[in-house]
């Protein structure tokens, strides 16, 4: 079985992870089925999809919502370690590249670039240790967690066993999230799991 190290969270961001827990709203992972449905529709017009039939780069940009020929410079990124075959330093630089108010909903848009000489493909699943991806948003000011929304058992997100790709490419990903209220135009996003908070990210 691999194994994955993972960075700590700061006690800072454990202390708010716990404090969230309790306040988290009902707009979080336990959304009903119909805000899941306002999601998934968000993301479908948009042209976005569970990037799950998009080929290379091009194709997971397209599902995500973004445009490789005028891609934003990223909110933030952070580089943590990933799980490939025969390279034990291999890294992967997560990117945020924005966060859309549409509606009731803020889509994420979100890139993964595996650093390693491997030429070995594989999914984003695998390069996270055989884990899921679970990014969510936190609203300090009204102390709210948004986790992805779901459709049934479905998540309004791109699939982490989607396309394979490559180390040096990059795999871009959306996930939909229920909006905080039109007057929050900042929140904390957990990127990856046991990754730091990106703080101060605009929602555009």
């Amino acid at each position: 079985m691999r194994s994955i190290r993972r960075t700590a969270l700061s006690a800072a961001a454990v202390v708010l992870a716990v404090t969230l827990t309790a306040c988290s709203s009902g707009d979080d992972s336990e959304a009903s089925t119909t805000e899941g449905s306002e999601s998934q529709e968000a993301a479908e017009e948009s042209g976005e999809s569970d990037g799950s039939d998009s080929k290379g780069e091009a194709g997971s940009a397209e599902a995500a919502g973004l445009d490789l020929n005028d891609l934003p410079d990223p909110i933030a990124s952070q580089d943590i370690p990933a799980v490939v075959e025969g390279d034990d330093d291999a890294t992967m630089t997560v990117d945020l590249f924005a966060l859309k108010r549409q509606g009731e909903t803020v889509v994420g848009q979100f890139g993964f670039t595996v650093n390693s000489s491997s030429t070995e493909e594989d999914w984003l699943y695998g390069y996270l240790g055989d884990s899921g991806w679970s990014p969510f948003l936190v609203d300090s000011q009204n102390l709210r967690k948004h986790s992805v929304l779901k459709k049934s058992i479905n998540r309004a997100q791109t699939a982490v066993q989607g396309p394979k790709f490559t180390p040096g490419e990059t795999y871009y990903a959306f996930a939909v999230f229920a909006a905080p209220p039109p007057d929050v135009d900042e929140v904390e996003v957990s990127v990856v799991d046991g990754t730091n908070l990106v703080t101060g990210a605009t929602i555009s």
